[in-house]
């Protein structure tokens, strides 16, 4: 007997890429040094997953370096749906927006680079824009959809001078919330391994 995630359920993992190993440019020092391991864990869980790459001019993410390719333990497998961006929001200028309502996502898990920049704009506006919100089909009332942040498969640097691990559990604590749910990469696996249904 195997097992089928929940239809509805959708992992976004937000610019993993291999410029953000640069040595200096986005600090010295990272938050979270379980984020690999973490990514690692939830790609063996989720079978619906949206790929975010972004392109930065005049930064080690240009569209001409190595610097935009996918970290490998990111790498998108074949039939995974790529998305390429430019600023910061996964939802400007992209038609994420509309795969999201075309798939009829209904939990969102959100995890990626970085906290503060294209998680935390990324996050906002879907909860903003409501992309996980839905007609039920049986009463036609709306209903709530929901935006999980995965707050230990995200991570950022330094600054100024607040070190890492104090900038990425502020932007957590903004978001969760107002914009979003905070679980952790054990809490989303135990949740998404709850509602499998047998096949």
């Amino acid at each position: 007997m195997s097992r089928s995630p929940p239809p509805n359920d959708v992992l976004l993992l937000i610019d993993i890429q291999t410029g953000f190993d640069h040595p200096t440019y986005w600090g010295s020092r990272r938050s979270n040094a379980s984020f690999q391991t973490n990514i690692t864990n939830l790609l063996r869980g989720f079978e619906k997953l949206l790929d975010l790459r972004a392109l930065k001019l005049s930064s080690p993410l240009h569209p001409s370096s190595n610097g935009i390719n996918f970290q490998p333990y990111a790498t998108p497998t074949q039939g995974e749906l790529v998305i390429v961006k430019s600023v910061n929001s996964a939802f400007l200028d992209t038609n994420l927006e509309e795969m999201l309502r075309v798939l009829e996502v209904q939990r969102l898990f959100v995890a990626g680079l970085t906290t503060d920049h294209g998680v935390s704009t990324s996050v906002r506006m879907a909860a903003d824009l409501g992309v996980t919100d839905h007609l039920d089909k049986e009463t036609g009332e709306l209903v709530k959809g929901r935006v999980i942040l995965i707050e230990d498969a995200t991570a950022t640097w330094e600054r100024g001078n607040f070190d890492a691990e104090t900038v990425h559990r502020v932007q957590v604590a903004s978001l969760k919330g107002e914009f979003c749910e905070v679980a952790t990469t054990d809490e989303v696996l135990n949740m998404i391994y709850s509602t499998y249904t047998p096949t």
